[in-house]
């Protein structure tokens, strides 16, 4: 049988599969040999639709598994709710799902899910790829509120990023923090808010720049643009009077396609040739990888060796 023809949404319930093969054993035999991959009791998804997804499209298959058994009105949150607007964040995709729910009353547990109903009066919601899911403000809000500042100002760079055409703006986020008026974790949430920029061009960029703020050093301009004969370039970190420059290398710049087109080789040739050209308009570049990020005294003597001044405000 085509399971990937019955799929909707990537999905199969057992209920729609049923009158194709007239007994609820082969579905289970299916998922001993590795067709199929339970989700949740009555949910399935075919191996070649799970094996093809990153970790945060399996994470959202696992949100259109408890929101397909739905039997009251909920809304996706939290975590689960970034991984539907496309918000990175910090570290692996949970295997549970956020929810808020309507319902106050008592019920049992259910494994997989988290449900609060705190926040369900005041969170507007948005259909988001057919989910009903908090608005990306409440969503950055309560993504920020679990990480601790390095990665809860990453998450709502990402928010605020000009580039994102999906984005929302400071003064959204400090409305929407009035709004969601939360018992905990305000004064946290009010110094990322107040910290986040929106030029900060992805999740490691902006870990590398609150790690730098984190170390006591003068905060940077950020995609300042320089100009040469062959055109304009824009390093991510700028000390102008210091005359030092920052960039930001991830992994994923010499590893994902997206980047490289694939050949990893003719990025580094490339990142190279802008460097000497920064270089040549009489700047020391500073090259930042993610291990530097996670090793602060490192990344604390790269900055200070080449001349980075301490000191100065956001």
């Amino acid at each position: 049988m085509l399971y990937e023809a019955l799929a909707r949404d990537g999905l199969l319930l057992a209920r729609d599969v049923i009158p194709f093969i007239h007994d609820y054993r082969v579905l289970s035999r299916d998922v001993a040999i590795g067709t199929l991959v339970k989700l949740r009791r009555g949910v399935y998804v075919p191996r070649q639709i799970w094996g093809a997804a990153d970790e945060r499209e399996q994470h959202i298959l696992r949100v259109r598994a408890v929101m397909a058994c739905a039997e009251r009105p909920l809304a996706v949150a939290g975590i689960s709710a970034a991984a539907v607007w496309g918000m990175p964040i910090a570290g692996d995709w949970p295997e549970h799902v956020t929810l808020i729910d309507a319902w106050r009353g008592g019920g049992r547990s259910e494994p997989g899910v988290l449900r609060s109903a705190a926040g369900f009066a005041t969170a507007r919601q948005v259909m988001r790829n057919g989910l009903p899911t908090t608005d990306l403000m409440r969503t950055a809000l309560d993504v920020a509120r679990g990480y601790p500042f390095q990665d809860a100002v990453a998450a709502v760079d990402w928010a605020l990023w000009a580039k994102n055409e999906l984005r929302v703006t400071r003064h959204d986020l400090y409305e929407e923090l009035a709004r969601m008026n939360p018992r905990y974790g305000r004064r946290h949430l009010e110094q990322v808010v107040a910290f986040a920029a929106d030029a900060s061009g992805s999740f490691g960029e902006s870990r590398a720049r609150t790690g730098i703020h984190l170390l006591g050093f003068q905060a940077p301009e950020l995609q300042a643009e320089f100009r040469d004969r062959q055109g304009a370039m824009f390093p991510d970190f700028c000390w102008r009077s210091a005359r030092v420059l920052g960039e930001f290398d991830g992994k994923g710049k010499y590893t994902r396609d997206e980047y490289t087109g694939g050949d990893p080789a003719e990025v580094v040739w490339r990142e190279k040739k802008r460097e000497d050209r920064l270089r040549a308009m009489g700047f020391t570049v500073v090259r930042i990888l993610t291990e530097h990020v996670e090793r602060p005294e490192t990344l604390a003597r790269m900055l200070a060796a080449a001349g980075v001044p301490r000191g100065g405000s956001h």
